[in-house]
């Protein structure tokens, strides 16, 4: 009997915290389409002319979260599954498109100051750091925390997979059907199907 309530308890919360959180937030700002199912409430704050569109079949884990701030647009496709830990922050005017069948590991984090496009089937390990913002230091006179950010952004065609670890910086395109070897840290865009690895990433073979 209590492994009964306990697969049951298991297999109906998801859907049960996805229902709350349509209703918790409800309004003209944040789309949940049909079909989400989420381990726990995830922490959503959407400014004023940003929002955020959850396609159908989206699967969260727990402690998601999810911040659009400036005139920013969050879109996270269908048949989609983010892990516990992600979080997701679009600024200025970027937007984070999630196309349909992404999986994305525990723990990573999308800086959006610029936007992030992450196609088709793309499959992203845990600790995986997306950073659109490079902070300027160019002026030794000035404090480097006044010196304020360029952006740039980041394009993961369809297919792609970053391993563990990885960190991608401002204006790389990782192209289709890619591979990104554990703890790379990727400065220049990877052409299609190639395995890259290292710091800086360097291309190891071709698939």
């Amino acid at each position: 009997m209590f492994l009964i309530v306990q697969y049951y308890i298991k297999t109906f919360r998801p859907y049960f915290n996805g229902m709350l959180t349509k209703i918790l937030y409800y309004g003209s700002r944040v789309a949940i389409g049909k079909n989400f199912r989420t381990d726990s409430i995830p922490k959503i704050i959407i400014d004023k002319g940003c929002r955020l569109i959850i396609g159908d079949n989206v699967e969260f884990r727990r402690s998601i979260e999810i911040r659009s701030h400036g005139k920013s647009l969050i879109n996270i496709g269908g048949n989609t599954r983010i892990d516990r830990g992600v979080r997701l922050l679009a600024a200025n005017h970027a937007n984070i498109e999630i196309n349909k069948g992404v999986r994305i590991g525990l723990y990573t984090v999308f800086n959006g100051g610029d936007s992030i496009t992450i196609k088709e089937n793309t499959l992203i390990s845990g600790f995986v750091y997306l950073q659109t913002s490079m902070h300027g230091y160019g002026n030794r006179d000035e404090l480097i925390k006044d010196q304020g950010y360029s952006h740039q952004p980041i394009i993961l065609e369809q297919d792609s997979w970053l391993g563990t670890h990885v960190v991608v910086l401002p204006g790389v395109t990782i192209g289709k059907g890619a591979v990104v070897g554990s703890n790379a840290v990727v400065t220049k865009s990877v052409e299609d199907f190639c395995v890259v690895a290292g710091i800086p990433a360097k291309v190891l073979k071709e698939r």
